[in-house]
């Protein structure tokens, strides 16, 4: 973000930090300094000066590791990176380090800026990052009566958990039903490392339900619903 006449204000999601924010002092007009170290979906090593009763750090300069270009030559590509993110600022504990989650990120801006399908590598990066954050839904058994559902369920987001056939109780309002292919593949992503994981070959109708599924459960987590979200569903068929 704009600072002031020639500063920016900095977010950035850090190996050793975790979620930072930090003051690159005449960024807007010092292209040697920084260049495009600190554009979206760039891998840079950040040269930060602290000292104390400082509020935020500053940043000298940036080294770019990886600047993963190729995902703003596609629309749909920039609308699911957003996505991935603003799920990472809103979630992360800022300060906290999670090594995990910044090595997930890494591999899945990768594959994006490869040209991976931008709707599948957001399912796989939702699955994983939830999990990682301690956000993991429940969806191997009911909630209510415990038993392992062999068919369609209802996911309630306020509980992070599915509801079996014989649980459902109609209301007359929209239900969120998971199949029981999407439940497998699901715990299928899961369990498996990222290089195997983007293998797999998910129905378009699987993808939908879990993106409806993330939707719902983020929005009840966090309050509010994703500005890249509304963006990424006018340039994706979701």
């Amino acid at each position: 973000m704009n600072l002031g006449e020639a500063d920016k204000l900095v977010t950035f999601f850090s190996l050793d930090r975790g979620m930072q924010k930090g003051t690159a002092k005449n960024a807007r007009k010092s292209f040697r300094r920084f260049g495009a170290g600190l554009e979206a979906f760039t891998l840079s090593r950040l040269h930060l000066y602290e000292r104390e009763h400082q509020d935020l750090p500053r940043i000298e300069s940036a080294d770019i590791l990886a600047q993963h270009a190729e995902i703003c030559c596609n629309l749909a590509s920039a609308a699911a990176g957003a996505v991935m993110l603003e799920l990472v600022k809103e979630l992360a504990p800022p300060g906290e380090r999670n090594a995990p989650v910044f090595l997930l990120l890494s591999q899945v801006l990768h594959l994006l800026n490869e040209g991976g399908d931008p709707v599948f590598l957001l399912s796989i990066y939702e699955i994983k990052l939830f999990s990682l954050l301690g956000y993991q839904p429940k969806l191997d058994r009911c909630l209510s009566c415990g038993s392992l559902p062999k068919g369609e369920t209802v996911f309630l987001a306020m509980k992070g958990g599915i509801l079996c056939p014989d649980c459902m109780v109609s209301s007359g309002e929209s239900q969120l039903r998971l199949s029981a292919g999407a439940v497998g593949f699901y715990y299928q992503a899961l369990r498996m490392d990222m290089d195997k994981v983007a293998r797999l070959k998910p129905s378009t109708s699987i993808l939908q339900e879990l993106d409806r599924t993330f939707s719902a459960y983020t929005f009840h987590i966090i309050g509010k619903r994703l500005k890249s979200t509304e963006f990424l569903k006018t340039v994706c068929a979701l």
